[in-house]
C-alpha cells in the first residue's frame, strides 16, 4: 500500500480528524464523508472476553461541510478559515486520487478506506482505536475452560469400624450431644443474671423518678405560696415631667436614674408620656414626698401626684 505522506499530508490530516473524534461523536470531511464514533458491546469468545469498545464508522452520505474540521485546522496551523478549507480540499483530492489508482488507502489510526468497482466507498475500522477516551484502560479478559472429561467424579467412601471399638465412638458421640444440651441452660443462667441487673436498674430509676416528682411538687408549692402573698400596688406617682414622644421621655428618665433616682420610670401614655420620679402605695406618703421634693430641689417645683385608681 502506497504511503501518500511523501507528496501529501494525509497522515497529519487524519490526526486532526482523530483529535475531533475524541471530543465529538462525528466529523464531516467535505466532499468525502463523515466519520462517526460507534459503540460496540462486549463479546464472549472461546478463550477470552472482549470489553465494550468504541470504533469509528464511515458514512459517505455525510459530505456537506459543517465547518468543524476547518476551524480545528485553522486553530492548529494558525491560518485563516479560507486557507483551512483549501487545505482540506487538497487532502481530499489526494485521497480520491489514491483510491482511483490503488483502490484503498489507510486513513491514519481510523481504518482503511476502500473503493469498489462501482465507485462506492467502503470502510474497515481499526479495532484498536486507542485515541478515543472510551477505550482507555480496556483490555481483553482471557479465560480457560477445562474439558468435562478431566473433571474427576466424586467417589463414595465407606468406613467400617471394628466391633470392639464401636462402644467408644458411641460414648464420644453421646458426650458431644450432651454438651449441646447443656449450653442452652448456661445461656439461660446468663440471661437470668442480666434480668436481675435490669430489675435493679429499674428500681433505681423508679426511686429517682419519685424523688424528682417530690422536688417538683415542692417547687410548685413554693410558687403557690408566692402567688398567695398579696403584691403591693403603687398607684400614686410623683410626676415631674410630661413629654410628647417616647424617645424624649426615656432620655429624661435615664437622666433621673443617673441622678440617683433609681425608681424613676415612664408611665403608660395618655396623650403624653409622664415621667414618675417615684411611686407609692399610700396617697399621704406620696404627697409628703412631693412637697419635700419641691422644697429641696428647684428643678421639680412643678411636681404633682397622679392617682391611677
Amino acid at each position: 500500500m502506497l504511503n501518500l505522506s511523501y507528496f501529501c499530508e494525509v497522515e497529519k490530516f487524519c490526526q486532526h480528524i482523530e483529535k475531533l473524534l475524541a471530543q465529538h461523536d462525528y466529523v464531516v470531511v467535505p466532499n468525502l464523508g463523515g466519520f462517526v464514533v460507534q459503540l460496540q458491546s462486549a463479546q464472549l469468545l472461546s478463550d477470552q472476553i472482549t470489553p465494550p469498545v468504541a470504533i469509528v464508522g464511515f458514512n459517505p452520505l455525510m459530505h456537506h461541510a459543517d465547518g468543524l474540521l476547518a476551524i480545528e485546522i485553522a486553530r492548529s496551523k494558525k491560518i485563516t478559515y479560507r486557507l483551512a478549507m483549501e487545505y482540506i480540499e487538497k487532502e481530499v483530492d489526494c485521497v480520491k486520487t489514491h483510491l482511483n489508482s490503488f483502490g484503498n488507502i489507510s486513513i491514519g489510526n481510523l481504518g482503511i478506506l476502500t473503493q469498489n468497482e462501482e465507485g462506492i466507498y467502503l470502510f474497515s475500522p481499526n479495532t484498536k482505536a486507542d485515541f478515543l477516551p472510551q477505550n482507555f484502560g480496556l483490555t481483553n479478559l482471557y479465560i480457560s475452560i477445562k474439558d468435562k472429561t478431566s473433571v474427576t467424579q466424586n467417589k463414595k467412601i465407606t468406613i467400617i469400624l471394628p466391633s470392639s471399638k464401636i462402644y467408644k465412638y458411641v460414648a464420644a458421640a453421646m458426650l458431644i450431644f450432651g454438651l449441646f444440651f447443656v449450653s442452652p441452660r448456661l445461656s439461660d443462667m446468663r440471661q437470668t443474671d442480666y434480668a436481675g441487673l435490669a430489675t435493679m436498674t429499674f428500681d433505681n430509676t423508679t426511686e429517682r423518678s419519685t424523688t424528682s416528682e417530690t422536688s417538683t411538687k415542692a417547687i410548685l408549692k413554693d410558687k403557690e405560696t408566692e402567688e398567695t402573698i398579696p403584691q403591693i400596688t403603687k398607684n400614686f406617682h410623683v410626676v415631674v415631667a410630661s413629654l410628647r414622644t417616647q424617645k424624649s421621655a426615656d432620655k429624661f428618665c435615664d437622666e433621673l436614674i443617673k441622678n440617683n433616682f433609681d425608681e424613676a420610670h415612664v408611665l403608660p401614655p395618655i396623650k403624653t408620656y409622664r415621667i414618675a420620679i417615684q411611686s407609692f402605695s399610700d396617697k399621704e406618703e406620696a404627697i409628703r414626698y412631693m412637697e419635700n421634693l419641691r422644697k429641696t430641689d428647684s428643678r421639680y417645683e412643678t411636681a404633682w401626684v397622679l392617682c391611677n385608681k
